[in-house]
């Protein structure tokens, strides 16, 4: 049995099927980068180099961090080094906030069970996943990361507000 030639031709019936299937593919690339898909590369580095300076004018302390995080694409693993700090109580990443700004705290790196003494090295490292961090998704933290947006803040017992800081930004 034979069936009848549709209107327009095999040819137009074609063309309609092939662009409705580009419109539709096209909609779902853009539903999949709206709902935050990451395109960027895995191994991406951002670092954070926190001195007393940035928390604002006449603002001074021995100390200094540096806040290293390295984007393995299902997570963002990350370690807290600090210099000649003395009785830390807290550190957090910060945001969305630009440079001078203050953010509420969005991951909390390091909270040790009473001030710590003085110190110097690696005090802290892990993972931000989307499961253990209900704050913000990966995908949104990599745009604050990726602009600027974020930031690193160690608090002390003699500045609970913040004693040395830096925003997060792209390393390489």
């Amino acid at each position: 049995m034979l069936l009848p030639r549709p209107p327009g031709g095999y040819m137009r019936r074609n063309v309609s099927t092939l662009a409705i299937g580009l419109v539709a593919t096209t909609i779902a690339a853009a539903i999949a980068t709206s709902c935050g898909s990451s395109t960027e590369p895995k191994n991406k580095t951002y670092i954070s180099t926190m001195i007393a300076a940035n928390e604002g004018a006449g603002h001074t302390s021995p100390g200094s961090g540096v806040a290293t995080f390295v984007d393995l694409g299902s997570e963002i693993d990350w370690s807290l080094t600090l210099t000649n700090m003395t009785a830390v109580i807290a550190s957090h990443i910060h945001g969305p906030a630009p440079a001078g700004t203050n953010a509420p705290v969005i991951f909390n790196l390091f909270i040790p069970n009473g001030a710590t003494g003085t110190v110097n090295g690696e005090v802290m490292h892990g993972s931000i996943t989307n499961a253990n961090n209900a704050n913000i998704s990966l995908d949104s933290l990599r745009v604050l990361f990726n602009n600027g947006m974020a930031y690193v803040n160690v608090h002390t017992t003699a500045n609970p507000g913040g004693e040395i800081r830096d925003q997060v930004h792209p390393s390489n």
